[in-house]
C-alpha cells in the first residue's frame, strides 16, 4: 500500500541512493561530471514529479523499479570498469564494453519479464485505483533469499577468481552486485509483468489507474508547502497558455 508518507520517503530515498552511486562511477571518464550534474538534475526534477504531482500508478510504480535496480546496476557497472581497467586500461574501448554489461544485462532482463505472461497478478482494483497486494501462494523452487543468492552468487565468484588467478576484489563487487539486480528483478517480475498489463488496458481507459489512496495523496500534496508552490505554478502556466 502506497500512502503519502511512503510516496514521499520511498521516492527521496532512492533518488539520494542513486545520486550516491553515480557518484562512485568512474570520474576519469570524458565529461563525467557534466553528464553526472544533468543525471542527478534531471532525476532531482522527476522525483519532484512522482512526489507531488504524479497520479499514474503505473508512472510511479515503473519509476521505482526502474531506480532500484539502477541503482544497483550502476555500482556493479563501476566495479566492472574498474576491475577491468586493472588489466585493459581505462582508455580501453573492452573495458568501457564491460562496464556497460551490468546495465545491458539488467535491461536484458527487465524486457524479457516484462515480455512473459503473468502467472500472479500482484494488484486489486476499487474502480481505477490499484494497489499490490500480497503473494500469498508460490511454489517452494521459486522461494528464495535475495540475500542468500546474492551471497551464494559472490561466494562462486571469489572462488572462481582464486581458480584462474585474478585476485582483484573488483571482480567479486561485480558478481555480487549483478546477483542484487538480477534477483531484485526476480522478485518483481509479478509486478513488472503486471505493469505491463495496467498500460495496455489504459490505452482503451478515459482515465489512468492511479493511487488506491489517491485522495490521501492530494490532500498531503496540498498540505505541503511545496506541493502548493508546484500546484500555483503549473496553474499561472496553464492560465498563460489560454
Amino acid at each position: 500500500m502506497i500512502d503519502a508518507d511512503k510516496l514521499k520517503r520511498g521516492s527521496w530515498i532512492l533518488l539520494g541512493t542513486l545520486i550516491l552511486f553515480l557518484a562512485l562511477a568512474p570520474s576519469n571518464l570524458p565529461y563525467f561530471w557534466h553528464l553526472f550534474f544533468i543525471t542527478s538534475f534531471l532525476a532531482f526534477a522527476w522525483t519532484l514529479y512522482l512526489i507531488y504531482a504524479c497520479e499514474r500508478y503505473t508512472t510511479y510504480m515503473t519509476s521505482l523499479i526502474m531506480s532500484a535496480v539502477g541503482s544497483f546496476s550502476l555500482l556493479a557497472s563501476s566495479a566492472a570498469y574498474f576491475a577491468a581497467a586493472k588489466f585493459w586500461g581505462r582508455e580501453s574501448i573492452l573495458t568501457a564494453m564491460i562496464g556497460l554489461s551490468p546495465v545491458a544485462l539488467s535491461v536484458l532482463m527487465y524486457l524479457f519479464l516484462a515480455s512473459t505472461k503473468p502467472s500472479f497478478h500482484p494488484f486489486e482494483y476499487d474502480g481505477i485505483k490499484v494497489q499490490t497486494r500480497p503473494q500469498t501462494k508460490q511454489n517452494r523452487s521459486t522461494v528464495y533469499n535475495p540475500i542468500l543468492v546474492a551471497g551464494i552468487t559472490t561466494l562462486a565468484a571469489s572462488m572462481f577468481t582464486k581458480v584462474m588467478g585474478a585476485l582483484t576484489s573488483g571482480l567479486v563487487a561485480t558478481f555480487g552486485l549483478i546477483a542484487c539486480s538480477l534477483t531484485l528483478l526476480f522478485y518483481a517480475r509479478h509486478v513488472i509483468r503486471g505493469l505491463r498489463s495496467l498500460r495496455i488496458q489504459e490505452k482503451t481507459m478515459p482515465s489512468p489507474y492511479t493511487f488506491m489512496q489517491i485522495d490521501e495523496i492530494r490532500e498531503a500534496r496540498n498540505r505541503w508547502w511545496l506541493g502548493r508552490l508546484l500546484k500555483w505554478v503549473t496553474a499561472r502556466g496553464r492560465s498563460s497558455d489560454t
